[in-house]
């Protein structure tokens, strides 16, 4: 693959503990989706994983951004942890969207399944009945139980054109281990971190408490550039105390860097976009 056709970014951008350390302390919250969309191709919009907005709140993103950003949405909770009217919540989050999608700049939707959604002809049939409610919007999905990480559940999921989120996350029992899958022209790559001992234990800290060595995410981008696909989407949720921002960015310049032959960017510990 090459360079220019993977696109990074993070897992949403409203952090407050962003302030200072990715969003200078003299740019206004207000202005923050415009700070990032500035630095930063491709976003993910998390809060409708919460609440779905009125349609004027996206048509307002997508004023604020440039003509060339991209959004993937997370489904509302209501279509990957209660699933029981999954149609009625897909609707009004499609409807909210149009002015995203209108303007091309809605890539997908996004379905992050809970650990509690393991593979079976129940979950596929499941998913089959997402996809179908999706019309011509991509549905991304990601899951997090290991019974997912079989050639099987694979092909069933290309087969009903979904495409694989890969991620990379603690190397626990359950959950799904570091492998890059691809099941439509795009891969795409959602990075929370390897924080294994405070995944489960708040009281130990933050799971998103993690940053990628350079080691690490050198390895990724040459996992990546090795891949057979047409392109790529990696996003970022180590979003502790703007950890996501300043990975991403260190990423997104590598690939910048090695595209025009300019070799190693050097450590990560010199990352200060938050003051330029």
């Amino acid at each position: 693959m090459r360079p220019e056709d993977i696109r990074v970014g993070t897992s949403g951008w409203m952090f407050d503990d962003w302030a200072g350390t990715f969003y200078p302390m003299r740019v206004p919250q207000s202005k923050w989706l415009e700070y990032y969309a500035a630095r930063f191709p491709v976003g993910e919009l998390n809060s409708t994983y919460y609440r779905i907005a009125p349609e004027s709140a996206y048509a307002s993103i997508s004023r604020r951004t440039p003509p060339e950003f991209r959004l993937f949405a997370k489904v509302h909770a209501d279509v990957t942890h209660k699933r029981e009217d999954p149609e009625t919540s897909l609707s009004t989050l499609l409807g909210a969207l149009e002015p995203l999608r209108k303007d091309g700049k809605l890539i997908g939707l996004l379905a992050q399944f809970p650990a509690s959604f393991r593979y079976s002809p129940v979950s596929m049939t499941y998913l089959r009945r997402v996809r179908d409610h999706c019309g011509d919007t991509q549905l991304c999905v990601e899951f997090r139980h290991r019974s997912w990480a079989s050639d099987i559940a694979i092909r069933e999921v290309k087969e009903c054109d979904l495409t694989w989120v890969s991620p990379d996350e603690p190397l626990l029992p359950d959950l799904m281990p570091h492998q890059i899958v691809d099941t439509s022209d795009s891969l795409y790559l959602r990075l929370h971190g390897q924080n294994a001992a405070a995944w489960y234990n708040r009281e130990v800290g933050d799971r998103y408490d993690y940053e990628y060595s350079t080691e690490q995410l050198t390895a990724l981008g040459n996992e990546l550039l090795a891949a057979d696909a047409k392109r790529a989407y990696v996003f970022f949720n180590n979003c502790y105390a703007g950890k996501a921002a300043r990975n991403a960015w260190w990423l997104k310049s590598w690939f910048s860097a090695v595209g025009q032959n300019e070799g190693d960017l050097g450590p990560i510990n010199g990352f200060t976009l938050s003051t330029n």
